[in-house]
């Protein structure tokens, strides 16, 4: 886990199977199995990943949401005071003698301080949901490394990779072969992470599942897998706009609007593009749903039996925003 991951404002706790009670079984919102064939232990890591995952990803929308609750609490203070203090802004200015200070380089009566504060907000939004687009692309990219870590055979392929190949078959013969493999083989994620940002984000999901041979969990009858990537497909497309300063909606934002798994984005071409709380609260809770998805999935890889079961039982409707059904695995949650 990298920085995104060392402010945890929700927690991560694990619950072993025998220690399951009611309550913890309700509050239980992922699954970690054994996989069937000791092949797939890779899948039984991405589990246990996605919780980390789901930690993280919703820490940092609460933590913009805190931020941008913060300018509505500054906001109300700073208009209902009487005092005819001014509301000063300061920075670091060169004095005649070119040493730096402290100096006021702006002022406002708290009157005006109380519309600026609000009028921030939408700066926030956007900035808020660039970084939590950053947390789903990390995360996508973290599971993705582990399946690699585990089954790098596609990676290796072709004579330019010919001496990874060697240090591989190495690696078996002592330490010293093994520690030199595993640092050639992290380069060789590296070198296909940075090439792969340039493909899109939807496309990197989509691969990971082609790959890992995930499939759409059983129990899901109104998206897939497939409408999963289209949604970030979307959400990226908001995030390129944002990073490059683009301020109308374009025809594209608006057309992905008017899909079903739109999750509940309504932009319309021409206006102003101006992000508000929703558009946060609707990343954080697709890239919580999307985790719910993809444990499912992984679950029903590492445990082909229980794939087949599963059809029997009473399906789970979609939720509201048709971005994946909702369900609650159990022994793990965040």
């Amino acid at each position: 886990m990298t920085a995104r991951g060392q402010f945890d404002l929700v927690g991560h706790n694990l619950i072993k199977y025998e220690e399951v009670r009611l309550g913890s079984f309700a509050a239980a919102n992922n699954l970690i199995v054994a996989p069937e064939d000791s092949q797939d232990e890779w899948a039984r890591t991405l589990m246990q990943l996605i919780g980390d995952w789901r930690a993280t990803l919703r820490s940092t929308y609460i933590r913009w949401a805190m931020a941008i609750n913060g300018l509505h609490v500054a906001a109300a203070k700073y208009r209902d005071s009487v005092d005819q203090k001014k509301f000063v802004v300061s920075s670091i200015r060169s004095d005649a003698e070119g040493t730096p200070r402290q100096e006021v380089i702006a002022e406002y009566t708290f009157q005006e301080a109380a519309d600026f504060h609000l009028k921030i907000q939408s700066m926030l939004c956007a900035h808020g949901f660039i970084d939590m687009y950053a947390g789903l692309e990390e995360m996508l990219f973290s599971l993705y490394r582990e399946y690699w870590k585990a089954n790098p055979d596609q990676l290796l392929k072709g004579k330019e990779f010919a001496h990874l190949r060697k240090l591989r078959i190495a690696a078996t013969k002592g330490q010293t072969a093994k520690s030199a493999w595993a640092v050639a083989l992290d380069q060789r994620i590296n070198d296909w992470q940075r090439k792969k940002l340039y493909d899109g984000l939807d496309k990197v999901f989509l691969g990971l599942c082609q790959n890992a041979g995930l499939k759409t969990p059983s129990a899901y009858t109104l998206t897939s897998i497939e409408t999963w990537a289209e949604s970030i497909a979307g959400v990226s497309l908001v995030r390129n706009l944002l990073m490059h300063g683009e301020s109308i909606v374009p025809t594209a934002l608006e057309d992905f609007s008017k899909k079903p798994w739109a999750l509940g984005f309504h932009f319309k071409a021409g206006a102003q593009l101006r992000l508000t709380l929703f558009e946060l609260q609707v990343l954080e809770t697709f890239s919580d749903q999307l985790l719910t998805g993809l444990n499912w999935s992984l679950v029903e890889r590492a445990c082909p039996s229980l794939r087949k079961a599963i059809p029997t039982l009473k399906k789970r409707p979609a939720d509201r925003l048709r971005s994946g059904e909702t369900g609650k695995p159990t022994l793990a949650n965040a």
